[in-house]
């Protein structure tokens, strides 16, 4: 075979999906502290969660301060398995400070989906790329200059709800919970979401074997963390008073 039909087969392999994944990955999102991330993540894991979908989310960062960066994981299980994956599938690269490193560390074949100014692509050939313009589709739908850094994250919900297969019908539910008593916020909100879909559906070849398809395993449960299933396991066995102390010593020397 000539070394041009090897350099063909090799392109399609990355710009081709090859066997369906379906409810079996695990998605890490790149982001930095205080930017507005925890929403948008909840927001996604939650939506994935109503379809059906065993899932499960938890935060990777160190103690610090706004600015630094955070990484969150969400585990997308058909078989209903709760423990973090240490291999990442899809990664969500927005924090220029880490996301040379978080490509490094992918396993080959891995999916990522990145601000587009960090010109990631360049860094590895074996790895799936979806660029995303997100401070320009931001400032369409976020006239507010200040209010852009928390919504922008939002975007990156869309896109990864077109790329997946996650109904958008259910990130406006999603939305809507987590900004029960303000509607204008869910509206912004939902509107950098619809943003990230329609780029993505206009913009990006699926070129990953990565999906989501409704389910019937989350019936009757419920999504908690484990502050509030513990405060909930106080109460219920008659806890009135809590005391602690706001900071741990290693906390504070680490700020």
């Amino acid at each position: 075979m000539a070394p041009l039909d090897l350099a063909v087969q090799e392109d399609e392999k990355l710009t081709k999906p090859t066997e369906k994944i379906v409810n079996d990955f695990n998605i890490q999102v790149a982001t930095v502290n205080g930017s507005g991330s925890q929403t948008a993540n909840t927001v996604l894991l939650r939506s994935i969660f109503q379809m059906g979908i065993p899932v499960s989310g938890k935060n990777l960062f160190p103690s610090n301060i706004a600015g630094l960066p955070t990484w969150f994981t969400i585990r997308v299980s058909k078989k209903g398995y709760l423990a973090r994956r240490e291999a990442i599938d899809i990664l969500v690269a927005m924090n220029p400070e880490s996301a040379r490193e978080d490509v490094i560390k992918l396993s080959p074949g891995a999916v990522v989906v990145y601000d587009e100014p960090l010109n990631l692509k360049p860094l590895r050939d074996d790895l799936v790329y979806y660029a995303v313009p997100f401070d320009k589709l931001v400032a369409t739908v976020c006239p507010d200059a200040k209010l852009r850094r928390l919504v922008k994250n939002m975007v990156y919900d869309g896109v990864l709800a077109k790329l997946l297969g996650i109904e958008m019908a259910e990130i406006e539910k999603s939305l809507r919970k987590q900004f029960k008593k303000k509607p204008k916020a869910a509206d912004l909100n939902l509107g950098a979401a619809k943003a990230g879909y329609e780029y993505a559906e206009k913009h990006l070849a699926k070129a990953d074997p990565y999906f989501v398809e409704r389910m019937d395993l989350t019936k009757g449960k419920i999504i908690i963390d484990g502050n509030s299933a513990a405060a909930l396991g106080c109460v219920f066995a008659g806890v009135t008073v809590a005391t602690w102390y706001p900071i741990t010593i290693s906390e504070a020397l680490s700020s």
